[in-house]
């Protein structure tokens, strides 16, 4: 039987979930075996080099002569590793390895479309030295070594399954005390969001975004004003904006799908006349009831009078109210208006976990600083109402 992508990717994964990652990787050399789990573990941040590194192995397996290095049909002798890509290897990623894929294709990426060969000259700025330098060792070993390709395969499937099991860990449910305060949960969030999560990590602002989200899945079935509203999906943090057909990061929707509500969340940016016209420029044309621009800036104006005076004329023309506030004291107000405030802890949890595993912004860091502060909840210091 002619073996297909598909057929060869199943039974690689099969294989690899048989056996002990430590199993899969001694059947490699020992610095090809360091170099894939270079690969791996820096694989939140930089997919697209995984996606190249899976593509090229199962292509090099399906057509032992090809030289994966020229990845591009345009080149030489070269193939098409995009077309592959797409069709074939970030499917299965989103079938079983959501966080790893990316939207379309791994070759998407600036550092990896360039159209040079992934030898040791190539000029892709891979942005991590340590894992440019893994990548381009394990294409080139692929090359010399053909016959390596399909343990190779099992290996960094292998290697991906333990990674995705990490991760799963940091999604394990910590009871919540019924006793919770309000403050005491603005507190949790207040720190989550403001932890200083390094150079490296991002996706913060997507944070407060979905604090807001969360108490607003509470709002809809607890406060009249909702009755017979609904709450549109969440956007993804990394599309771009002119893709989206949505008034504000957050929505709630008349049953005719007209937007009723919308709320836009800044983070760490004060409140400008320049935001309130961006705001205005939105709403003009709808009839939208409110629209919230709510801030984690501190202050939350640049300047007040000036951001009123806006909101104040722009209300001489359309209906809609404009609100503008910081996020903490918004989320504060709305958990007094639900029945069981101390639900919001895990409404939070469960949407920091969805845009977590469809890779939209939060990283395995903000996870685990929220399980840490979950852990904590009882013994936070806080101010008293």
């Amino acid at each position: 039987m002619t073996r297909s992508p598909e057929n060869t990717l199943t039974a690689a994964y099969n294989k690899a979930k048989e056996q002990q990652v430590a199993a899969a990787l001694s059947a490699l050399p020992e610095d090809c075996a360091r170099e894939l789990g270079v690969i791996v573990t820096n694989a939140e941040t930089l997919k697209g080099v995984l996606g190249v590194t899976l593509t090229s192995i199962v292509y090099k397996v399906l057509n032992p002569t090809q030289d994966i290095r020229y990845h591009q049909d345009s080149m030489s002798k070269g193939y098409s590793g995009r077309t592959f890509d797409t069709k074939y290897i970030t499917p299965f990623l989103k079938e079983r390895f959501r966080h790893f894929a990316m939207a379309e294709s791994a070759w998407l990426t600036r550092s990896l479309e360039q159209p040079h060969p992934y030898d040791f000259k190539y000029p892709g700025r891979i942005r991590n030295k340590e894992v440019k330098t893994a990548f381009l060792s394990v294409l080139n070993r692929l090359q010399t070594d053909r016959g390596l390709a399909p343990a190779m395969l099992v290996a960094l499937l292998a290697l991906m399954m333990e990674a995705s099991a990490e991760d799963i860990s940091l999604l394990t449910n910590v009871p919540v005390s019924t006793d919770l305060t309000i403050t005491k949960i603005v507190e949790a969030v207040d720190q989550h969001i403001r932890f200083n999560y390094g150079k490296g990590t991002t996706g913060t602002a997507c944070i407060p975004v979905l604090a807001i989200y969360s108490v607003y899945n509470l709002l809809m079935t607890d406060v009249k004003r909702y009755a017979g509203k609904e709450l549109a999906p969440l956007e993804s943090h990394t599309s771009p904006d002119y893709r989206s057909k949505s008034l504000g990061d957050i929505d709630v929707r008349n049953h005719d799908q007209c937007c009723f509500g919308a709320v836009e969340v800044k983070h760490l940016k004060p409140i400008s006349v320049d935001m309130i016209r961006v705001a205005y420029r939105k709403i003009k044309d709808t009839k939208v009831d409110r629209y919230y621009l709510l801030t984690t800036s501190d202050p939350n104006f640049d300047d007040q009078d000036a951001v009123t005076r806006k909101i104040a004329e722009y209300g001489k023309t359309h209906p809609c109210q404009i609100i503008v506030n910081g996020v903490m004291p918004s989320l504060k107000y709305y958990l007094r208006l639900v029945r069981s405030p101390q639900a919001f802890i895990n409404e939070y949890t469960k949407w920091l976990e969805y845009e977590y595993l469809r890779a939209s912004g939060i990283k395995k860091k903000h996870l685990q600083v929220w399980q840490e502060i979950r852990r904590e909840l009882p013994n936070i210091n806080y101010a008293s109402t």
